[in-house]
């Protein structure tokens, strides 16, 4: 099983076992945010900090600290892969999970580390067809199709207005305050949001998102996503999507915030605790 499959899995058990993790405390820094996100479950205890400083590159910067429990291992772990690679497994898990389309192209906004991630956890999950791409940066845009080649796929720059219709899987990563997706999109495609993490940020339009099938990574999701705040309609948490429940409409949408959950997840894979 490949590194993001087997992520996938230990988030999977993560969810469906059980853990505590309260909200992230977000406090307000000079020119930014300190962000807080503990976890705990019987074997390992967490704290993710994570300081956003607007202005700076890189803007994001995070470590973990890890306790396993029952021992006096302690672990100081730098928090930018570990997010990149949970977030797109986590990406990997609802698609598998609840894609209407295994196979196709996969659309990605957002040419950075974390859309370098989804990239190579959907090239390991499916069977893609080629590639399309679409950022602002030309050496990111340049060194994403790079990637994609170095994997085997066929890929290229997305210039058009309109999402392609032989594509499948979409993901958007980016912090915009605005759509950077066209109202449309093909019939049956998979959304991954993960980009916007605030109620000012909105990388999915109203109409689409009225119109879709909604799915969050956790309840956390209603409060902070701004496509989903003030959503007057159903949302099932991803956890619930594991235990067979499904929303109403087309296409799939799946959007995600982050939680500490899913770094203990990590770090339990990285632990070898599954």
């Amino acid at each position: 099983m490949g590194e993001y499959l087997a992520l996938a899995e230990a988030i999977r058990g993560v969810l469906l076992r059980g853990a505590e993790a309260p909200p992230r405390q977000v406090l307000p820094i000079p020119g930014g945010q300190f962000l807080v996100m503990p976890a705990a479950d019987a074997e390992v205890a967490l704290c993710k900090l994570v300081t956003v400083e607007v202005g700076k590159s890189p803007s994001v910067r995070a470590e973990v600290w890890v306790r396993r429990l029952g021992s006096e291992e302690v672990l100081h772990l730098p928090g930018e892969e570990l997010t990149q690679k949970r977030t797109a497994a986590l990406s990997l898990l609802a698609a598998r999970l609840l894609a209407p389309r295994r196979t196709g192209a996969l659309l990605v906004v957002g040419p950075g580390a974390q859309g370098v991630a989804h990239l190579e956890a959907f090239a390991e999950g499916f069977p893609l067809t080629r590639v399309l791409v679409r950022g602002r940066g030309r050496e990111r845009v340049l060194a994403f199709l790079q990637r994609a080649q170095e994997l085997g796929l066929a890929a290229e720059e997305w210039t058009g207005e309109e999402v392609p219709e032989d594509v499948a899987f979409v993901v958007t990563a980016t912090p915009s305050p605005t759509p950077v997706l066209p109202e449309r999109v093909p019939e049956g495609a998979f959304i991954a949001a993960v980009g916007s993490y605030r109620p000012g940020m909105r990388e999915v339009p109203a109409p689409l998102v009225a119109r879709a099938a909604v799915y969050a990574d956790t309840e956390a999701a209603l409060r902070e996503a701004g496509e989903l705040v003030g959503l007057g309609k159903p949302v099932v948490t991803l956890k619930e999507a594991l235990l067979g429940q499904r929303a109403e409409g087309e296409p799939v949408l799946f959007k995600s915030v982050g939680h500490a959950l899913f770094d203990l997840a990590a770090v339990r894979h990285l632990l070898g605790l599954g």
